[in-house]
């Protein structure tokens, strides 16, 4: 089965021949005040986040791949710690080698497996995920032409328009045909990632449309290429772009196709769910919730936002008892005992809802600065 990684990977477009040096991750922040932060609020993923980039611009790589654990571990629907870790070890020598010594090649396949998991997981649950740690990985080569490069350098450097700009300019560089057809689909995902975090979400939605079309071709071609998933996840990232441009009207029927074909991207019915509640259409809305957490029933920030949605819908009992099944599978997450307060409170359970809103007091993040106001105004109107 040929591998078909090529919509994660910008191997086809960056070449380790004649390298120059990885871009240098910058963190602005000193070392030792990122520690005392992820210490101080040690409930806060961002804060574990920040010291794992912190540690990773040190070369200190066992140290951030541990805080970026702990950031995913508070929070699984984290992309940006997901993305990071993907990446984290990928200029780590020694850990490369230690790996293969101590696991051999099918432990190393294993290892390789599960980033590639991380990676893609980082754009299905945040289809504009902040990509410029892409750029401490990078080697660009000058096997091409400057104005590719510098349009790679731009995007992930976070200069998204520039990026844009650039790469729509070079798409004649690869045949001249109008639209992008004879690019490279490694070039188009560039294109499109810079076009999407640019607000040109037409042309990103162009560039997804080509490589719709070149994946079905090469499914009918090969009925072993294992291209569905591809194809699964390149109709998700569309209906994504779709909804980010105003258009949740076109974007639903694409995210139904995906989640029907293919049942283990339960993002879909994720941004399913988002779109009926943003439309107070909480029936269809929870029906979404429970096919998301259907489709992965172990992750508690989906409990979470199932018992979110029953509160709004003002099934309070329901709410609160999955928001204990939610706290039970994850009691590091305080975003929980707020929501539980909320759902305790409005069922006039006074005694529970204190206790939750003071263990949410007691631990959260001090990021968490307006629901720790809405505690206080909550818990002052149950006295």
């Amino acid at each position: 089965m040929r591998c078909r990684l090529w919509l994660w990977s910008l191997g086809a477009l960056l070449s380790l021949a004649t390298p120059l040096a990885a871009q240098k991750l910058m963190v602005g922040a000193k070392l030792e005040d990122l520690q005392a932060a992820a210490l101080r609020d040690s409930t806060d993923p961002v804060a574990h986040y920040n010291l794992g980039m912190g540690f990773w611009s040190k070369k200190r790589y066992a140290e951030a791949d541990s805080a970026l654990r702990r950031a995913i571990a508070i929070d699984p629907e984290f992309a940006d710690a997901h993305l990071a870790l993907a990446l984290v070890h990928s200029q780590d020598d020694d850990f490369m080698k230690e790996l293969k010594r101590a696991r051999g090649d099918t432990g190393f396949k294993s290892w390789v497996k599960e980033n590639q998991h991380d990676y893609r997981r980082a754009f299905m649950l945040d289809p504009l995920v902040d990509i410029k740690v892409l750029g401490a990985t990078m080697y660009f080569s000058n096997r091409f032409r400057f104005n590719l490069i510098r349009a790679m350098q731009d995007l992930v450097e976070g200069s998204y328009e520039k990026a844009y700009i650039e790469f729509d300019h070079d798409l004649g560089f690869w045949g001249g045909q109008p639209g992008g057809e004879a690019a490279p689909s490694a070039f188009l995902w560039l294109h499109a990632l810079a076009a999407a975090h640019s607000d040109h979400f037409d042309a990103a939605s162009h560039d997804l449309d080509v490589m719709l079309a070149r994946a079905g071709k090469a499914s009918a071609a090969d009925s072993a290429d294992n291209s569905e998933l591809q194809t699964s996840e390149l109709r998700y990232m569309k209906a994504s772009f779709l909804l980010r441009s105003g258009h949740p009207d076109l974007a639903v029927p694409v995210f139904l196709e995906v989640a029907q074909g293919d049942i283990g991207n339960y993002m879909a019915h994720v941004q399913l769910a988002r779109i009926y509640e943003s439309q107070r259409d909480y029936d269809h809305a929870l029906i979404e919730r429970t096919n998301a957490l259907n489709a992965n029933p172990d992750d508690a920030s989906l409990m979470l936002d199932r018992g979110i949605t029953l509160g709004k819908s003002g099934n309070m009992a329901e709410a609160e008892t999955q928001l204990e099944q939610a706290l039970e599978a994850n009691p590091r997450d305080v975003r929980i005992l707020f929501w539980l307060g909320v759902a305790q409170a409005e069922q006039g359970k006074k005694d529970k809802a204190r206790d939750s809103f003071n263990a949410f007091l007691a631990r959260a993040p001090s990021r968490y600065d307006r629901q720790i106001a809405m505690a206080h105004d909550r818990l002052a109107k149950l006295q």
